[in-house]
Formats: structure tokens, C-alpha cells, sequence
């Protein structure tokens, strides 16, 4: 009995079997292109979970939720409903408070957004294979918009509102279909969920009632009952409303493009780049000849109705702030109606070519800024604040400048504790006597340059972080500013180890940094010794020579008074040291005579040994 036979025998009449037969494969294959779709969407999404850069409203979305539940439901804004705050406030308790973990939830809404959205499309334009293609084109659209990418990542309620609103408009094509009082309570809780989101859904459910009664007028009397059930759910809403509506809109004026340049940057930031313009426009033509089909023209022109819909705001709004994907939200969800619509019209060939290009189009670069205040508003925290955590060091204190923008207050409260959850991060006012001193400033912007004088003085610009607008960097002096005093001017001004290490282990190096200074200028130059000492006080490895630094001069006749160089030396454990206690010593000496000058202990290093060495490290080695 050979492989293939006994293959065949164990997967007789078995469900792999079954699956597996052509008439089953074709059942399977409609299925397999939305869960292909749903996964590359989610790719896409969780690409963004870290790099997203945050910014103060999504600070805010995730801050103002702590503690209790009611406390989170008290630091609501006025202006807007709780909804989306309840949602994430029962999500931090269950995933915790990170902001990554919060924006997973955005990607759950927005893998939700996309089934119900690719359910809608296909109720939309139920006829067989052509409302297929149209559910599938319409939910890889979604899946490839900058805007859809954007929202289904960053904490705010609009992630939410597409989700629900592709949920409302399923359900009120389903109601179509067949009205009952079963649907219309669902399609009712459905738009009071909108409206507790967000009061801009008070549009779109009004969209979605011109919808009704274009297409089936006679359900009007039926769709009241619908109004009815979502004016009593959103009625405590109602005096919010109407002490928030009007100061919502009194914004500063802002006067907007011509039109037709208007309506390319809305559609462009809808899409994430100018590019989605091309999609958009050859599906507006091939709606324009599928006008010609009787049966579907007043489908078609409320669809075209839909996606223009922003005209309305050009013409009667005082502000360009309210021309935003963010305000008109539901747009999307007609667009990508739109191209879905117009990709059923094309030929087989033609819609593989569509399909690439939308694929294609999710890979090109979008400004996510665009979608945010203003470049300078999103602050790195995270980025900043993580590197940090990797290379602060005990008693390092953190300055920020009086006229840094540097980040809205509440992100500091909310990022610090993660980063720095014992509270180790001293923010002063004043440098003092800190050696390290961390400075967060805005480079290029104003600053305090008395400020950054007084870091300065003894202290030389190191390593930093992060943009022209958030930047942390480090101004290193001296461990001690006291220092020990070898001879009449040669002062030693501390020692650094790499982690502040005191154990170590056979056959490694150790990296050391020695700074030094001098009390007036020197006539000669010497030379230093850094060595290590077993217990009979014998030298088992040493580095001597001039101090070694790129920008620290080798002859100490060189070095002048008030300023501290920078000596790196690294010392080789040799092979075959025994475990036990070990000493670091350093001595500086004529290296004409091998005379050594001698050192003045004080409290920080007080044990000289008997040939003039300064003790300035106890370690001990482990033998493995």
C-alpha cells in the first residue's frame, strides 16, 4: 500500500475532503476575498499601533478616562457625548492603560467597520455577482484611505462613528427590505449610539432619512416609529446639546479655497494622498453613465448626493475648520461606496488593474499630520520618554525650558508613570550642581539662552533625542565638582563605569570614563595610570598613557583652568584571575621618572594606598 492510497483512505468521506472538492472551493471563495481584505487591513493598521506619533486629542482620549468611572464620566467635555469615553474606559480595564493597547481597540472598530461596511455593499447593490464586486471594492477602499487607515489607529471617538455608522446603514437596508419593529428598534438604538458618540451623526441620520425617502417613500409613516425610538434614548442628551451646540460653533472665521481646490484637498486627505483622486474621479464618470440604468438612478444620483455632500458646508459654514474628514466622517463611508459602485461597471481585466492600484495606493507615503492640529502639536513622548528611561542615571535631573512646546500637560501626567513609574525624574528649575542635566527645549524657537548658559558652564553637550520642536538633550559635567587633587593642580573630577557596575567576570572588558581638570595652567605634561589591584595590593592589569577623549588635548600643559576633559580607557581582564575583592585605582606621575603625585583624599575617595594610588572603586570578580 503506497502513500497516495493511504492518503486517500484516511481523508474518505472526511470534512478536509469534502472542502476540498471544486463545488465546495467555490462556495468558499466568496468568503475567502472579505477575510483576505480583513486581514490586510488589520496588517496595515497594527503597522501603526507604535509609529503613530501621538498628539493632545488622543492624549486626551485616553487620559481623561482614568480612575473610576465616574470620575472619567466628570472630565467628559461638555461638547461632547460619553459614548466613546464609556468604550474606552471599559477597554483600559480590561487591556490596561498603555496607549498601544488602546489603539488595538481602534483596529478591532475598524476591522468591525469593514464587515458591516462590506454587508451594506452588498444590500446596496444586491443584484448576485455585481453587488460582490461592489462589497469588495468598497471595503478594499476603505481598507487602502489614509483616513480610514488613520481612524481605525488613533484613540478618538471617529473610529467608533464609522463603525456605527456602516452598522446603521446595514441595518436601515435590511429594515428596507423588510420593516418590522424588531429591525426598527435595532436601527433605532443604532442611531441613538451615533448621536451619544458624536452630534455631528445628527447629518448623517438625516442623510440616511433623505435615503429613505427618495428610495421608498411609502415607509415614512413606519420610519417615524424609528425617530420616536431614538428621540427617547438620546433625550437625556438633549440639554447638553443645547448648551454646547452654539458655543461648538462659534469658531474664528477662516476663509476657505476656491471651490475646486477645495474639494481636491478634502477628497485628497479623505484618500491620505492626492493620488486617490484618480479612483475617485473615473468612478464619479462611470456613476454618470450608469445613470442610464433606470432601476438604479435615484440609488445613483443620492450616491453622488452623498459624496457631495460637502458642498453644503462650503456654502453655509463661516470656517474652514469645519472642512475636515474628522466633521464630515460619514463622507467615507459614500466614498468608497462610490468607487465600489463604479469598479462593478468595469470590465474583468480592468477591475484586477483597479483592485492593484488600490493595494498599491495603501503603500504610498501619507502625511499623517494632516490629520492632527499641526505638525509641532504631536510630541513624541513615547519615543522620548523610552530612550530616556535606557540612559538616565541616578541623581540626572531634567530642565525645561520656559518657552519649550513641549507637550500639553496632560500628556506629561499620563506618559510619565509609565516610563518612570517611581517617580525617578527630577524636573528643577535651576541647573545647581547636578553633573548631568537633561534639556528639553525647542531648537530653532525661542529660548531661554541665560538658561541654557547657566547649563552650559562645566557641562558639554552630549547625546540627544527627538524633533527641532521636542529635543532632550544631555549637558554631562564632572561626577564631582570638588574633586581629588593629585600633586598641587592635576584634580580628578570623578570616575563613571558602564552601568555603574561592581561585579564582574573573567575575560571582559570594563569601560571607564575619568574626568579631570586643573587648578592653573601646567608647565609639563604627565602621565596617568588606571589599574586594577588584587588583595595583596599587586597591579594584575593597568592603561597608562595621556587621557584619551576626541576633544580632551593630550598634553596637560594644553588643558585650561575652569574647564573638565574627558579621558575614556578601557581595562582588559586578563585570563585566570581568581574571584575575590579587587580595587580600581588611579595615580597621575612624571612620566620622566615614574615619580607619582601624591593624592588628597576627601569623603568621596578616601583611601590612598601605601605607593600613592587613589582607591576609586571596590569590586570583586566572579570566576565561572
Amino acid at each position: 500500500m503506497n502513500f497516495s492510497t493511504i492518503t486517500a483512505f484516511l481523508l474518505k468521506d472526511s470534512w478536509l475532503a469534502r472542502m476540498l472538492n471544486a463545488h465546495s472551493l467555490r462556495r468558499i471563495i466568496p468568503y475567502l476575498v472579505p477575510l483576505s481584505l480583513l486581514l490586510f487591513s488589520a496588517a496595515i493598521r497594527i503597522g501603526y499601533l507604535v509609529d503613530f506619533v501621538e498628539w493632545p486629542d488622543e492624549i486626551w482620549s485616553v487620559w481623561h478616562v482614568r480612575g473610576t468611572f465616574e470620575q472619567a464620566m466628570q472630565r467628559v467635555p461638555a461638547d461632547w457625548p460619553p459614548l466613546f469615553s464609556a468604550v474606552t474606559w471599559f477597554w483600559q480595564q480590561i487591556a490596561g492603560l498603555q496607549l498601544e493597547t488602546a489603539r488595538y481597540l481602534m483596529v478591532l472598530l475598524s476591522l468591525l467597520t469593514l464587515a458591516f461596511l462590506y454587508r451594506a455593499a452588498r444590500r446596496f447593490s444586491p443584484d448576485g455577482g455585481k453587488g460582490q464586486t461592489v462589497a469588495t471594492f468598497t471595503i478594499l477602499t476603505f481598507a487602502a484611505t489614509g483616513y480610514g487607515i488613520f481612524s481605525g489607529v488613533d484613540v478618538r471617538a471617529y473610529g467608533l462613528l464609522l463603525m456605527l455608522g456602516a452598522l446603521a446603514l446595514w441595518l436601515l437596508l435590511r429594515w428596507m427590505h423588510r420593516p418590522n419593529w424588531g429591525r426598527a428598534a435595532s436601527l433605532g438604538l443604532v442611531f441613538a449610539a451615533l448621536i451619544y458618540t458624536s452630534y455631528t451623526s445628527f447629518f448623517y441620520i438625516a442623510f440616511l432619512t433623505l435615503f429613505l425617502l427618495v428610495q421608498r417613500p411609502r415607509l415614512f409613516v413606519r420610519w417615524v416609529g424609528v425617530g420616536i425610538i431614538t428621540g427617547v434614548l438620546v433625550l437625556p442628551l438633549l440639554p447638553s446639546f443645547l448648551s454646547s451646540a452654539g458655543s461648538r460653533l462659534e469658531v474664528m472665521q477662516q476663509p476657505f479655497q476656491p471651490l475646486p481646490q477645495a474639494l481636491a484637498t478634502l477628497y485628497g486627505e479623505f484618500g491620505g494622498t492626492q493620488w486617490f483622486l484618480i479612483p475617485l474621479v473615473a468612478a464619479g464618470l462611470l456613476l454618470i453613465i450608469a445613470l442610464r440604468q433606470p432601476h438604479e438612478r435615484r440609488k445613483r444620483l443620492l450616491l453622488a448626493a452623498w459624496v457631495l455632500f460637502p458642498l453644503v458646508i462650503y456654502f453655509t459654514a463661516t470656517s474652514e475648520e469645519f472642512w475636515k474628514p474628522r466633521y464630515l466622517w460619514w463622507v467615507l463611508i459614500g466614498l468608497t461606496l462610490l468607487i465600489g459602485v463604479g469598479a462593478a461597471q468595469l470590465p474583468r481585466l480592468a477591475r484586477w488593474g483597479a483592485a492593484v492600484g488600490l493595494v498599491l495606493m495603501a503603500s504610498l507615503p501619507v502625511s499623517w499630520h494632516q490629520y492632527q492640529i499641526d505638525a509641532t502639536s504631536a510630541t513624541p513622548f513615547r519615543a522620548a520618554f523610552s530612550w530616556l528611561a535606557e540612559h538616565i542615571r541616578p541623581d540626572d535631573v531634567l530642565i525645561i525650558d520656559p518657552h519649550c512646546i513641549c507637550g500639553v500637560p496632560y500628556g506629561w501626567d499620563y506618559f510619565m508613570p509609565h516610563y518612570f513609574p517611581t517617580g525617578y525624574l527630577p524636573i528643577i528649575e535651576q541647573p545647581g550642581t547636578a553633573s548631568r542635566v537633561w534639556y528639553l527645549s525647542s531648537e530653532g524657537w525661542e529660548r531661554d539662552e541665560t538658561l541654557l548658559a547657566e547649563i552650559s558652564e562645566g557641562r558639554k553637550p552630549s547625546i540627544f533625542v527627538g524633533p527641532w520642536y521636542f529635543l532632550l538633550r544631555l549637558y554631562e559635567g564632572p561626577p564631582s565638582w570638588e574633586g581629588v587633587t593629585f600633586g598641587d593642580s592635576v584634580r580628578l573630577n570623578g570616575v563613571e563605569l558602564t552601568d555603574d557596575r561592581t561585579v564582574l567576570s573573567e575575560d571582559e572588558q570594563l569601560e571607564i570614563k575619568l574626568w579631570w581638570s586643573t587648578i592653573e595652567q601646567l608647565d609639563v605634561d604627565y602621565s596617568i595610570s588606571l589599574a586594577l589591584l588584587n588583595h595583596r595590593g599587586e597591579v594584575v592589569t593597568q592603561v597608562d598613557g595621556p587621557a584619551l577623549a576626541p576633544d580632551t588635548p593630550q598634553q596637560m600643559s594644553a588643558w585650561q583652568p575652569g574647564n573638565y576633559y574627558e579621558d575614556y580607557r578601557v581595562i582588559e581582564l586578563p585570563p585566570g584571575l581568581k574571584s575575590g575583592n579587587y580595587r580600581l585605582v588611579v595615580t597621575v606621575y612624571q612620566w620622566w621618572d615614574n615619580i607619582r603625585l601624591v593624592p588628597i583624599p576627601n569623603d568621596e575617595h578616601p583611601t590612598i594606598t601605601g605607593d600613592h594610588y587613589l582607591v576609586v572603586r571596590e569590586l570583586s570578580l566572579f570566576e565561572y
